[in-house]
């Protein structure tokens, strides 16, 4: 059952210059909430984007910046090929677990980040 639906970026067009991800605020995770199953389901929207898109989470009530993990199957972008994603297209991802708190990292090379959403 879903407790929370959050937005955590929406319209971000500020490209990049190298490969280095820039990361948005933290929003409550399953583990946050302490009463579900710990699923998450997130939703990309993109517009003309060219770029690299995953999800971190953390279990650290009060996290540092070395505190993050990337969420496995979350990403959308630079693979192991290092090719950029570039797409119109939306993008849906189920993961499992009980992140405290949740936040995007992200890097734009062209177009439009038009929103992430997540329900845990």
């Amino acid at each position: 059952m879903s407790i929370e639906t959050t937005t955590i970026v929406q319209n971000i067009t500020t490209e990049s210059s190298d490969s280095a991800y820039t990361y948005s605020d933290k929003f409550p995770g399953a583990g946050y909430h302490k009463n579900n199953d710990g699923v998450h389901t997130a939703y990309y929207q993109f517009l003309d984007f060219i770029g690299s898109v995953k999800l971190q989470g953390t279990l650290e009530q009060y996290p540092g910046d070395d505190d993050w993990v990337d969420i496995a199957n979350t990403q959308v972008g630079l693979g192991d090929d290092s090719t950029l994603f570039a797409s119109d297209e939306n993008k849906i991802v189920t993961f499992t677990g009980k992140f405290v708190w949740i936040r995007a990292a992200y890097n734009i090379q062209n177009g439009t980040l038009v929103e992430i959403r997540y329900n845990c």
